[in-house]
């Protein structure tokens, strides 16, 4: 088998995993996990061959979808709980992946939705600093580029680690309405305060995108001013 793809180009083991899946059209909603599995193992072992530097992440789901492998093909006593463990393992990893690809469809209209928001700065770019030195002093915005690019990575993280749903309900908030929350809402966080912040509210991933929007508009409407430090974005009321 030939990786034309270094490990290097995935954000981690899910995405090497949806990226395994499209390459063998594999029906992520009905998955072979055995298939995943073996796939999954030997683009390890051919990166390890390789030399390549593999992440403790990617290990620690080598380790994992192993002792799957192995229990299936070692079946222990009594077998009724066994099959029940390796069903919900199953379960788990294509509730964990799905989740996984609708986050990565979201991050990746971000920039098109950005970009219909129309989001400019009032300082020339030869005005704009790529990062405040220190979080209490020199409050000036950076390009807008960049700050899509932090949040998005901050909005990965959360996803990670609390996976948002992609409801279907009968009433959603506008982006001019969660303005007028957040704006109520900040006045509680503190003078400074984390994107993280004003997500805490979010139910599901429609209103993670729609907040992502409204505090653009409020850097844009110089409500806010923001900073981005060791990979998390700050903001400060102006």
């Amino acid at each position: 088998m030939e990786f034309l793809v270094t490990i290097e180009q995935f954000e981690g083991p899910l995405d090497l995993m949806l990226h395994l899946i499209k390459e063998k059209e594999l029906d992520l909603f009905d998955l072979d996990i055995d298939i995943l599995t073996d796939q999954y193992i030997e683009y390890i072992h051919a990166m390890e061959q390789m030399k390549l530097d593999v992440a403790s992440e990617y290990l620690l789901e080598l380790a994992t979808l192993i002792e799957y492998k192995s229990k299936k093909l070692l079946p222990n006593e009594p077998a009724e709980l066994d099959d029940n463990y390796q069903q919900q393992q199953e379960v788990d990893l294509v509730n964990r992946l799905i989740e996984y690809k609708k986050f990565k469809e979201v991050s990746s209209k971000l920039d098109d939705l950005y970009q219909e928001r129309n989001l400019k700065f009032d300082k020339p770019q030869s005005e704009i600093v790529n990062q405040w030195i220190e979080i209490n002093e020199n409050y000036e915005s950076t390009s807008a580029y960049e700050l899509i690019k932090a949040m998005n990575r901050c909005l990965k993280r959360f996803q990670l680690a609390q996976p948002y749903e992609v409801n279907i309900t009968q009433k959603r908030i506008s982006i001019e309405d969660r303005k007028k929350q957040l704006k109520v809402n900040i006045k509680r966080f503190g003078e400074i305060f984390t994107l993280s912040n004003t997500m805490y509210d979010c139910q599901d991933l429609y209103e993670v995108v729609i907040t992502f929007l409204a505090v653009l508009d409020l850097v844009n409407e110089n409500v806010l001013s923001f900073t981005i430090k060791y990979d998390e974005v700050y903001f400060k009321r102006v």
